[in-house]
């Protein structure tokens, strides 16, 4: 009895509370007063009201600028689109004050928070990686920024994972080419991982698959232009072979080479 008489009082402390911060929420969002729903945005964002504090903040924005608060308003709403997992409104809003404020002892936090945000808006890497691209722009004009900057080390293992996931996204599509027997195509696209992403872990693999393509590409040849693309074959091999010595596919591609050199031997000019 006693605990559901507290559970009770709880609950109504609860709705009183709530009606209470509603009905201010109601009256500030129709005051005139800019200073006043700073200040009233700011209890929100404090009391992890994100939503609540953003709508007041994007609506005082244009009356707030060159005033005295409009620098943290800038920084806060960067954090509170942050914390509300906005990651795109995020990485703009700490841009915008970076432009703002070049000289605040907030900007290189907020020069690096910029490109992680827009990090963390990167889609998976089957879909459009503008994002990705632009994050790594963002985070190595961090480190040419603030090349002392103790996050130089953290900006550079993003750097990295976002140049992993455009490696997975170009050697899908070169893979993709290969499935679709577009063996040209399909070598183009590996050439293009190797030459682009010459430390992924997909190195090895792509210029496997490059060894593959030109072989096919040759085998469906017309009968004219079947030398010249054999021996791009051959080139291709050679330069595997140099790279991975003792790679576990170079059996595999052995045996392309023997039905390769056979022809060559039969077509010689």
């Amino acid at each position: 009895m006693i605990f559901r008489r507290l559970t009770y009082y709880a609950v109504f402390a609860t709705v009183i509370l709530l009606s209470a911060c509603n009905k201010e929420y109601r009256q500030i969002q129709r005051s005139n007063d800019s200073e006043a729903k700073f200040a009233f945005a700011m209890k929100m964002y404090e009391a992890g009201n994100y939503s609540r504090a953003l709508s007041i903040f994007e609506d005082i924005q244009p009356f707030m600028r060159g005033r005295e608060n409009f620098e943290i308003m800038t920084y806060t709403m960067a954090h509170a689109y942050f914390k509300s997992r906005d990651f795109f409104m995020a990485a703009h809003a700490f841009q915008g004050y970076t432009r703002l404020f070049p000289n605040s002892e907030r900007t290189e936090e907020a020069f690096f928070m910029g490109a992680y945000c827009m990090m963390l808006d990167v889609p998976y890497y089957k879909l459009d990686q503008t994002n990705a691209h632009t994050a790594i722009r963002q985070f190595q004009l961090f480190i040419n920024s603030y090349p002392r900057s103790p996050r130089v080390k953290e900006a550079n293992e993003f750097i990295d994972a976002l140049r992993l996931q455009l490696a997975q996204k170009a050697f899908a599509l070169a893979n993709n080419y290969y499935r679709r027997s577009l063996f040209l195509s399909a070598s183009v696209s590996f050439k293009n991982v190797i030459r682009d992403f010459p430390e992924t872990r997909f190195r090895e693999e792509a210029m496997y698959m490059n060894v593959k393509s030109l072989y096919f590409y040759a085998h469906h040849s017309i009968r004219e232009r079947q030398v010249e693309r054999y021996l791009n074959t051959v080139d291709a091999f050679e330069q595997f072979e140099r790279a991975y010595p003792e790679s576990s596919y170079l059996g595999r591609l052995r045996n392309f080479m023997i039905i390769t050199n056979n022809f060559l031997d039969k077509h010689k000019s």
